[in-house]
């Protein structure tokens, strides 16, 4: 079996933004990188120590923002859903509305310097980026909303994306970014600080609230959100399983093709899809219900491709969001600007159908779908 390519992003890669203490808390408990990435390490190395005189300033920016508010701020609102179920494109529309603080590709890129290094070097910052995500072809702009936990495994250990860095055990770094898997408490708590400081740090860079995040993640942290905001707001996407199946296969392929630092040929992917996905709603299922009336609401991909606008309005409806006034004309008018997008083209073998209604029959039942056509 031929090798696969190791960390095709190059200097694009997330963890050229990672602090120090990250990098090495990752090499000495994932393994280190292949020697084939020695060079692309080097230079993350380099970029951390570069970065690092900037942290007093940072935090010292921090505290003065900070104590300029009279109370808290208000809790974020969550969009979740398992990988590849319409989450990003809920995101982008959502994402359009003036009275959502949203995490920029700088932010995400430069968590630790959003305040100081990113803020002073944004122009030149911003013609650095790429012109769309690599898995999926979404363009990616200044005010294109990211995900969290990019920054967040920049700043601590726990994190998804550190089984995709890292995938000598992926499985096992998955269950340990995803479900918190034999992680000590004191990580836990760890990740929880850097996730609240993130979100008030967005906030204040931007000077509105609340944030808007979303992270398929967090489709299993519903419980832990809560208690770190009673107030949350969630959103859960779904869609149909065979296409979620079918896609989430395609964007680990191009993840690990891009983003690995390890050898990846022996990861089963198949496999680890069917069984991910029960784990992730099974918890989603088991945590769901505790969510108090008018603070989470379910929605459909495909009833948001058929009438988004509606679907919108019924989401602002449900969680008491203001602004739907406001973001209304902004949405209609990014549907316009992405009416060409054409997604990836997907494919299923009928071996891979049947697994799909075996494993994931539960879902396909419950929501009442059906095997789509891919011709």
């Amino acid at each position: 079996m031929a090798r696969k390519p190791l960390a095709q992003a190059g200097l694009q890669h997330p963890l050229m933004g990672a602090r120090i203490r990250t990098l090495l808390g990752t090499f000495a408990g994932y393994g280190l990188p292949s020697i084939r990435s020695a060079p692309l390490v080097a230079a993350m190395l380099a970029s951390a120590v570069a970065r690092a005189p900037f942290a007093p300033w940072e935090a010292l920016r921090f505290r003065q923002l900070r104590r300029r508010l009279e109370g808290p701020l208000p809790a974020p609102v969550f969009i979740v859903g398992h990988w590849r179920s319409g989450t990003t494109h809920l995101h982008n529309l959502l994402g359009t509305s003036p009275r959502f603080a949203h995490i920029s590709p700088l932010a995400s890129g430069l968590p630790d310097q959003l305040l100081t290094l990113a803020t002073w070097l944004r122009p030149w910052l911003e013609r650095a980026l790429p012109e769309d995500r690599h898995v999926d072809g979404v363009a990616v702009t200044p005010r294109s909303p990211q995900e969290d936990e990019i920054p967040l495994a920049n700043q601590q250990i726990l994190s998804v994306f550190h089984a995709v860095y890292f995938p000598a055990r992926f499985e096992d770094r998955f269950d340990r970014g995803v479900f918190f898997d034999g992680a000590t408490a004191q990580q836990i708590r760890t990740w929880s600080r850097h996730l609240v400081r993130f979100v008030e740090k967005v906030a204040l860079q931007q000077g509105k609230a609340p944030v808007l995040v979303k992270n398929p993640v967090y489709t299993a942290r519903i419980r832990r959100l809560r208690e770190i905001w009673p107030d949350a707001r969630f959103i859960h996407i779904r869609r149909n399983p065979y296409l979620v199946y079918a896609s989430t296969l395609h964007y680990y392929r191009k993840l690990l093709a891009q983003l690995a630092l390890q050898p990846w040929d022996h990861v089963d992917l198949e496999a680890f899809v069917q069984r991910s996905y029960l784990r992730l709603m099974g918890t989603y299922d088991a945590e769901a219900p505790a969510i108090p009336s008018g603070m989470g609401v379910e929605v459909a991909f495909e009833e948001l491709e058929r009438n988004p606008v509606a679907v919108l309005d019924r989401i602002h409806l449900e969680l008491s969001l203001e602004g739907w006034d406001e973001a209304k004309p902004r949405i209609e008018a990014h549907l316009r600007q992405v009416s060409g997008y054409r997604k990836n083209r997907l494919e299923l073998s009928d071996a891979q159908r049947r697994s799909v209604e075996d494993r994931w029959g539960e879902y396909v039942d419950r929501w009442a779908y059906q095997a789509p056509s891919f011709t």
